[in-house]
């Protein structure tokens, strides 16, 4: 079946149809899938019931893969896999439970931050035969194309702080605080253009987040934040976003310079969900 590429119909998203990545693609095959990746900055593929070894062989297609440094989340036979989970073993939570609940984009606090993360749906909350906990996307890349030129200039050479201390602090549990300093606090903030340029298409992409933005060089302290608000409330407007409905065997990837997600917790905390992810490491900050 020869592959196909169905835009979602939103700002970006768009599914591969007709590929089956238990297998290795050749070299055609992966390149139409990485054009449309680039084209539409998230894709995602249906019931692919893949093994961890799939997992790593295809994502590692797009570039060298990160081991992260936080490693009570991390696959215990594989590092290159970042375990997001509400399942709880001895007490303990096998991964990230509270992954997304604001909108970021990932590794943007390290000074060569994420270019690529694929995440598989091992198990999704399910409640009375309804998948819940759907993740939003927003196109950076669109959300910049969309603001004013007198906007445009006054963010031209821009440079933004974004630290991780400032998500852990709003959202872990006090006794975890602790833990999770201790891991990143080798590489815990980073600065970074306010606009990027995609390495790979050249797009001008808004690199601002309510998750890790702290701050904009430069600014006074009213300013730099009015100024953060206003950009990450561009990113997320309804005409730059596309919503993904997870299934059981979904892959899901997403590019990390020119999308922010948020993950959708309407489910409770005792309804178990699964997932791994692997990640790209970016060529250029």
């Amino acid at each position: 079946m020869p592959i196909q590429v169905k835009p979602s119909g939103a700002a970006l998203g768009a599914e591969i149809i007709g590929a089956d990545l238990t297998k290795p693609l050749d070299d055609a095959a992966f390149a139409q899938i990485s054009a449309a990746f680039y084209q539409h900055e998230v894709i995602y593929l249906r019931g692919q019931e893949l093994s961890d070894e799939d997992h790593i062989r295809f994502s590692a297609r797009f570039g060298e893969l990160r081991k992260l440094k936080l490693t009570s989340q991390l696959h215990v036979d594989h590092p290159e896999i970042f375990v997001v989970s509400n399942i709880k073993k001895d007490g303990k939570h096998i991964g990230s439970y509270d992954a997304g609940i604001f909108w970021h984009t990932d590794g943007a606090y390290l000074p060569n931050p994420h270019a690529v993360s694929a995440l598989r749906a091992l198990q999704v909350p399910t409640v009375d035969g309804r998948v819940l906990g759907a993740t939003n996307f927003a196109s950076t890349s669109a959300a910049y194309d969309a603001l004013p030129e007198s906007m445009k200039k006054r963010l031209d050479g821009l440079q933004a702080l974004h630290s991780v201390i400032q998500r852990l602090n709003k959202t872990l549990e006090s006794g975890l605080k602790k833990d999770y300093n201790a891991e990143v606090k080798a590489e815990p903030e980073a600065v970074h253009p306010l606009v990027r340029v995609h390495p790979i298409n050249g797009r001008k992409c808004l690199y601002v987040t309510e998750g890790y933005t702290v701050r904009i060089l430069g600014l006074p302290e009213d300013e730099s934040r009015d100024l953060i608000a206003e950009l990450t409330a561009q990113c997320v407007k309804p005409e730059f976003t596309y919503l993904h409905n997870w299934r059981k065997n979904d892959l899901v990837m997403w590019d990390d310079c020119s999308t922010q997600h948020k993950a959708t917790f309407d489910y409770a905390a005792s309804t178990p969900r699964l997932m791994h992810r692997t990640t790209v490491v970016s060529k250029t900050a």
